[in-house]
């Protein structure tokens, strides 16, 4: 009796795109790669500025309606309307008022701005799966959310606290995932997925910070860089397949409101895919799983 022949198990993929602000954008060269290539994710994840990007993607929007999108997504408004009733708070002055639901910023613009960019969608109806990465404020734990409005998610992956105010959620209070994992690559790992694309970004920092923001970027950075790099670390560890990651590493701070770094965001994007995407195709091509029909 004649036996069919083996057929090949294609692998599942996963893109988890980590945290970085303004200079996620540079997931964009991915995204262009991916679509040349005909590579469709079964997962995606994101954290804080990777989960807009991971959102936007989710929803279909093109690598180049992503690039027309950006002066919306980063107008100067979104990121200057102060609360001074909180700021007011903070020393406790008289007429202010500071607690888990206030902030410096104002945040009515920016969940506005992601309103506008997801509508109504919800997590649970996306295809490909979407996971964003979140913390629970009150108790340190991280964790992805997987159902609930994406607009939501997206805000309260980048709640970067005291800058923007936590969203209240099921009774918890979320703050920004990079505080737990900068780059949820854990999340793709647990779920057995083959191979792992993970968009990581570090930044160098500097030496010695020159205003309060400048130290407030530092500290956050410092933070993320080293828990970033060790939970890389144990995924590497525990994965067994294959994790590629594409390191996007900058020579000098990029805050999120500046524009005018979007050229040097795109551009180490598209050389650090460059540098890697043989590596994506050979891991996918030489997959050796099988299996019998």
């Amino acid at each position: 009796m004649a036996t069919n022949p083996p057929k090949a198990k294609q692998p599942t993929i996963a893109v988890v795109t980590g945290s970085g602000g303004i200079k996620t954008f540079a997931a964009v060269a991915l995204y262009e790669f991916l679509d040349e290539a005909g590579i469709v994710p079964d997962l995606l994840i994101g954290c804080s500025g990777g989960a807009l990007m991971t959102g936007l993607r989710a929803t279909g929007y093109s690598p180049s309606q992503m690039l027309d999108l950006i002066p919306e997504i980063m107008k100067p408004e979104l990121y200057s309307k102060i609360d001074y009733r909180a700021l007011l708070g903070i020393p406790g002055l008289p007429f202010g008022r500071f607690d888990l639901s206030t902030a410096i910023l104002k945040p009515d613009y920016m969940k506005a701005a992601h309103r506008r960019l997801f509508g109504e969608r919800r997590l649970e109806d996306l295809d490909p799966a979407v996971l964003i990465q979140v913390t629970d404020f009150q108790t340190g734990e991280g964790f992805v959310l997987d159902r609930g409005l994406l607009s939501d998610a997206v805000y309260a992956s980048g709640a970067l606290y005291p800058a923007l105010p936590l969203l209240h959620l099921d009774g918890r209070w979320l703050v920004d995932g990079a505080f737990s994992s900068p780059c949820p690559v854990m999340e793709a790992v647990k779920r057995n997925i083959d191979i792992i694309i993970a968009i990581t970004v570090e930044t160098r920092l500097d030496a010695e910070p020159g205003n309060f923001l400048a130290l407030f970027n530092y500290s956050q950075s410092m933070c993320t860089n080293l828990l970033m790099k060790n939970q890389m670390v144990t995924a590497i560890n525990l994965h067994h397949y294959e994790i590629v990651q594409l390191n996007m590493r900058f020579d000098r701070p990029v805050e999120f409101w500046q524009l005018d770094a979007i050229p040097l965001v795109l551009e180490t994007g598209r050389k650090v895919v460059a540098e890697k995407k043989d590596q994506i195709l050979s891991a996918i091509d030489n997959f050796k799983g099988h299996e019998y029909e």
